[in-house]
C-alpha cells in the first residue's frame, strides 16, 4: 500500500497555471526526490499537501490508503500522517524549543493541564537521539542557524513517529546544514523510511538527491516531466530534464588573470570567531573563503560590512581611508562602495511584505525623486529593466516579494544591489536554495563583475563553485586562515582536504 498518492493535481493563480495535472506516488519505505527549477511548481505542490493552498477541482489525495479531503485541513496534517520540515523551518522565535516541537501535541490531563515534566523528558530524549545539544527551555531566537534546523528536523520526525508513521516531507532540509551534519539528517531519513514511512525529499543539490533517494520525480513549468529510479538515472540526465535542454558551460570561463590595485585591505580583524585575520582583495579578483561550519569564514563578510560587531582590526577601501572595523556600519560600507548579499534571504535581505519593485528600488530610491515627488514611472521602468537583466520570474515588479521562489528572490537581490555598481561585492552562500539554471546566471554575473575590474568575496561551503570561480581560496579553521590555494591548487578535492585535514607542522630540530 502506498504511503501517499496524489492524482490529477492542478493549481491556478489568476491567469498563471502553477501545476498542470501532476500525479505523485510514494511507497511505504520509499524516499522520493522531488526536483525542478525555482518556480517549477515544487513549492506549490508541497503547500497543497500542507494545506496552505487548495488545488483546482478534480484532484485526489490518499495517505496510507485513506482518502484525505482537499484542501487538507491546516490543523490536521499531523493527525493525517503528514509531517513537514519546511525550507524556512516554520519555527516561532519567541517560543522555546519544547513549545515549538510539541505545539499541538501536548500531553494534557483531564482538565487540560499540560504535563510539563513529562513533555521535557520526551523532548530531551528526542534531542539526545539526534545529538542536538540545546536546552528544551531555550528560545528559538537564541539558537544558531544550525541548531534551529536540527530542532525543526526533530519536530518533524517526532510527530511522524507518534502517528505510527506516514509521510515525511523534507523541503530543502540541508540548505542550512554543514556537510558534517547532512549525513546525520540522511541517517534519520533512512530510519524513518525503514520504519515504513514514505519520504519526499526536495532539494536543488543533485548529488544529495542521487545519494539518498530511491526514485526521482522532476517538475518543469508545472508539469511532471520525469519519474525514474535513481539507480538508473545519471546526474546529466536530471539537469537536462530540469532545464528542458542540454546545459553546456555550467561554469563560465574565468577572464580575470590581470588583477588591479587593492579595493579592500583588512588587517588583524577580530570578531566572535575570526581571530587576527589579514588579507587583500584586488580589483578584478574573485576571492573565496571557506571552511567547515563555525570556523569563522561565514562571519567575515558581516564584520567587513558592519552588520556584526568586530572587536579589533582595521579596513581600508579603495578611497584610502583607514577605518576601525569595530566602528563600521552598513551605511558606511555602502558609502565606501561595498554591498552585502547575505545567505539568510528571508530574515536579513528580502522585505517580504514589500513589492518586488519596492525591494529593488530601496537602496536607490532618492534617484526617482524630483521636486519632492516620487517619479513612479521612472522607478517602475528602471526596476523592470533590472529584473529583466537578471531574469527574475515573474517579470513583474508589482507582486509581493514573498510570492517569488527562493531562486528568484536571490536574483532579485542581485538586481537590487548591483544597480549601485559597487566596487566590492560581499556574497555569503550566493546560491543557497537556488536551482541549476539560476546558479548559472549568478555565476555569469560574478564573472561579469570581475571583468569590470570590480572585486568579489564569496564565503561559501560549495567547494566546487569556489574551485571554478575563484582566483584564490582561503581556508579557515578555528577563526584563522590555515591555507591559501590558487591556480591548480584550488581544486575541489584540495579545498576539501584543507577543510577537513589540519596541516602537519614539522617539529623544529
Amino acid at each position: 500500500m502506498p504511503a501517499l498518492e496524489l492524482v490529477g493535481v492542478s493549481k491556478t493563480f489568476g491567469g498563471t497555471r502553477a501545476l498542470a495535472d501532476v500525479s505523485l506516488r510514494v511507497g511505504a519505505g520509499e524516499v522520493v526526490g522531488l526536483i525542478g527549477r525555482n518556480g517549477s511548481g515544487k513549492s506549490t505542490l508541497i503547500k497543497i499537501l500542507a494545506g496552505y493552498h487548495a488545488p483546482d477541482p478534480g484532484a485526489e489525495l490518499r495517505v496510507k490508503g485513506e482518502p484525505v479531503p482537499l484542501p487538507v485541513p491546516l490543523n490536521q496534517t499531523t493527525q493525517l500522517g503528514l509531517s513537514f520540515m519546511h525550507q524556512d523551518l516554520a519555527l516561532c522565535g519567541e517560543l522555546s524549543v519544547l513549545e515549538n516541537i510539541r505545539v499541538g501535541r501536548f500531553d494534557v490531563d483531564g482538565l487540560g493541564r499540560i504535563h510539563w515534566r513529562r513533555e521535557r523528558r520526551k523532548v530531551r530524549q528526542a534531542l539526545a537521539a539526534f545529538d542536538v545539544r540545546v536546552s528544551p527551555d531555550a528560545r528559538i531566537e537564541e539558537l544558531s542557524e544550525l541548531d534551529r534546523a536540527l530542532v525543526a528536523m526533530v519536530r518533524s520526525l517526532m510527530a511522524l513517529e507518534e502517528q505510527g508513521h506516514g509521510v515525511l516531507v523534507l523541503d530543502e532540509p540541508t540548505a542550512f546544514l554543514p556537510r558534517d551534519d547532512v549525513e546525520r539528517l540522511f541517517e534519520a531519513t533512512r530510519r524513518a523510511a525503514a520504519a515504513g514511512s514514505g519520504v519526499i525529499f526536495v532539494s536543488h543539490r543533485l548529488d544529495e538527491v542521487m545519494q539518498i533517494t530511491d526514485r526521482i520525480v522532476v517538475l518543469r513549468d508545472g508539469k511532471l516531466v520525469a519519474d525514474a529510479p535513481t539507480a538508473s538515472t545519471r546526474e546529466e540526465e536530471l539537469v537536462e530534464r530540469i532545464l528542458g535542454r542540454k546545459m553546456e558551460g555550467y561554469y563560465p570561463e574565468p577572464a580575470h588573470a590581470d588583477l588591479g590595485a587593492p579595493t579592500v585591505t583588512v588587517t588583524d580583524l577580530v570578531g566572535e570567531t575570526v581571530d587576527q585575520v589579514s588579507f587583500e582583495l584586488r580589483a578584478g579578483e574573485v576571492l573565496g573563503m571557506t571552511g567547515l561550519r563555525g570556523m569563522g569564514h561565514e562571519e567575515l563578510p558581516y564584520l567587513i560590512y558592519g552588520a556584526r560587531r568586530a572587536s579589533g582590526g582595521t579596513i581600508v577601501f579603495g578611497d584610502g581611508e583607514t577605518r576601525l572595523v569595530r566602528k563600521m556600519t552598513p551605511r558606511a560600507a555602502v558609502a565606501a562602495g561595498a554591498i552585502l548579499v547575505p545567505s539568510d534571504r528571508k530574515g536579513a535581505a528580502v522585505v517580504s511584505d514589500f513589492l518586488v519593485r519596492e525591494n529593488v528600488s530601496l537602496p536607490v530610491l532618492s534617484r526617482y525623486f524630483h521636486g519632492g515627488r516620487l517619479r513612479r514611472r521612472a522607478e517602475r521602468g528602471a526596476v523592470l529593466e533590472a529584473l529583466r537583466r537578471f531574469d527574475v520570474r515573474p517579470l513583474d515588479g508589482e507582486v509581493p516579494a514573498a510570492a517569488l521562489s527562493g531562486g528568484n528572490q536571490q536574483k532579485m537581490l542581485f538586481a537590487k544591489w548591483l544597480q549601485e555598481e559597487p566596487t566590492v561585492h560581499l556574497f555569503h552562500e550566493p546560491t543557497v536554495g537556488v536551482d541549476v539554471g539560476a546558479k548559472r546566471a549568478i555565476f555569469a554575473q560574478i564573472e561579469d563583475i570581475a571583468r569590470q575590474d570590480r572585486s568579489v568575496l564569496i564565503c561559501s561551503e560549495e567547494w566546487a563553485d569556489l574551485a571554478h570561480l575563484c582566483d584564490r581560496v582561503m581556508v579557515f579553521r578555528d577563526g584563522r586562515v590555515v591555507a591559501e590555494l590558487s591556480g591548480t591548487e584550488a581544486s575541489e578535492d584540495r579545498i576539501a582536504e584543507r577543510c577537513y585535514v589540519e596541516p602537519k607542522v614539522e617539529a623544529r630540530r
